[in-house]
């Protein structure tokens, strides 16, 4: 087999989801590549890439781990000589990240002899765009550099989802059942993983923890709770609320930074989860228990038209009553405007139907599996339409 020569370019935005997205894109690739694959990674954070892998040197401008080849992407020179002598086949672009300067100039100035084929791996969403767009052809300024969409996504005309080995058995997920508590159709504990909100809204969300005890009869409520921004807002007023509350039944405990490996773990160990963003949001979505997303806040509350996207898209696997419930947990968890009183119900309605809702979530994770690895779909891509073997 021909080595397949791959870049992965990556510029750490927001956290770490970018890298977590790339670092797990990566070892998927490897995955069904085996050994017929030359990978590069370009990554402008190497920081940031050693809390998710702790094995990443901070200091290298360039090194090896696990048979890739890591690059600083700050390292002009280095990284120049380095593409120069070999240079990139396959480029992959993800979430918008641009080009370094050196390689812009690789593939414009200097003009390398052979094709390039740039892949745009976009951010995850469930809108309708994403099928729209979904391997559409873009120009670039040379005839020898051609450039691709490839839309991941929750549809069977989107490139996908990364499966892991904690979700890539349909059988596993719906025989799961993450401990006693859910059986009896009740959860005793979940991972909190958020953005920065209003402190009247934390205390919606403790209110509707606490209401959700009692009714249930659970002593105590653990939640674990993720690093992040928001983390300490999140400590505080839990802090003061804990002080100002008579009947307690929930209590807090405070992560230390995870690898990507302990993370998968917890999320897919955990019965209930609270999670943010794009990447932790696809590891709930496939191991098949109920979660809340906290999607990023835009302007004008476009956050909301996002959520709805994928709530639209999970509609099918709940009852009419299930699904008003998610709804409206949903919408007013990711609504900068919900009135705290409102927030608090609505959260409280979801965590009483736990067990009547674990069938839909199962049900869409299984959907999601059957759509097949965005890593087999985009080896597929390339080995039609970029490469011949």
């Amino acid at each position: 087999m021909q080595k397949l020569d791959i870049t992965l370019l990556c510029k750490v935005v927001d956290n770490y989801g970018d890298i977590g997205v790339v670092f797990r894109l990566a070892k998927r690739l490897c995955f069904f590549r085996k050994n017929g694959l030359n990978l590069r990674l370009v990554v402008d954070d190497l920081k940031a890439f050693n809390l998710l892998c702790p094995q990443i040197k901070t200091d290298k401008a360039i090194q090896n781990y696990n048979s890739w080849t890591i690059y600083d992407w700050n390292k002009d020179k280095e990284c120049l000589e380095a593409f120069t002598e070999n240079n990139p086949q396959i480029i992959i672009e993800c979430f918008e990240c641009g080009r370094p300067e050196w390689l812009e100039k690789l593939l414009f100035e200097i003009k390398i002899p052979r094709t390039t084929h740039i892949i745009m791996l976009d951010y995850l969403t469930a809108e309708d765009y994403a099928e729209t767009f979904h391997c559409l052809k873009s120009l670039t300024r040379s005839a020898k550099v051609q450039k691709v969409n490839f839309m991941p996504g929750f549809t069977p005309k989107t490139g996908g989802l990364l499966l892991d080995a904690h979700c890539q058995d349909a059988k596993t997920i719906m025989e799961k059942s993450f401990n006693s508590d859910a059986s009896n159709g009740f959860a005793s504990k979940a991972v909190f993983f958020s953005y920065p909100r209003k402190n009247e809204q934390f205390s919606s969300i403790y209110n509707a923890f606490n209401r959700y005890c009692a009714t249930e009869g659970i002593a105590d409520f653990n939640i674990k709770l993720a690093k992040g921004a928001g983390f300490d807002s999140f400590i505080s007023s839990f802090n003061e609320y804990k002080n100002n509350c008579n009947d307690l039944h929930i209590s807090v405990t405070p992560l230390s930074f995870l690898s990507q490996e302990e993370w998968d773990a917890l999320l897919n160990d955990t019965p209930l989860l609270f999670i943010r963003g794009e990447e932790s949001l696809s590891r709930a979505c496939l191991y098949g228990g109920p979660f809340v997303w906290h999607a990023y806040p835009q302007s004008e509350e476009y956050q909301l038209v996002k959520v709805q996207a994928l709530l639209n898209r999970m509609k099918m696997h709940f009852s009419p009553e299930d699904y008003t419930v998610l709804e409206k947990c949903w919408i007013s968890y990711n609504s900068t405007e919900t009135e705290p009183k409102e927030l608090e119900n609505n959260l409280y309605d979801f965590l009483c139907s736990y067990k009547k809702l674990q069938k839909g979530f199962k049900e869409f994770s299984l959907e999601l599996i059957e759509n097949g690895d965005l890593a087999f779909h985009l080896l597929s891509f390339i080995n039609k339409t970029c490469i011949m073997e």
